[in-house]
């Protein structure tokens, strides 16, 4: 996926918000990934509103300061730095979280 079709241009890892206490009104799941990607949601905002499916996910990115929108980076990261039984578990995390961000963006 192009940066442009999200609209994240230059994100930097470091400037994730993990944790704030705004409140959301309930958002579909579709749009929790595309916020989430597009960085509008912090961690803890989707974990919210999605539920606790792709916490391995989003710890593994919270460790290595990964940013969900940098897809790339974050497989380079997950060969690099997973062990082979979790490999396959947060592949699919980020495969989901992306199949239900384009979704979005189509429906």
């Amino acid at each position: 996926m192009a940066k442009e079709a999200v609209g994240i241009g230059d994100i930097a890892p470091g400037i994730i918000v993990r944790h704030t206490n705004r409140r959301l009104g309930k958002l579909e799941p579709c749009d929790a990934c595309e916020r989430l990607i597009s960085g509008r949601i912090s961690f803890s905002e989707f974990v919210d509103q999605v539920g606790e499916g792709y916490r391995e996910l989003l710890d593994f990115m919270m460790e290595h300061d990964l940013h969900p929108g940098r897809r790339e980076e974050v497989l380079f990261c997950i060969d690099c730095h997973a062990g082979l039984d979790d490999r396959a578990v947060l592949r699919s995390q980020l495969d989901y979280l992306y199949s239900q961000e384009s979704h979005q963006r189509v429906g």
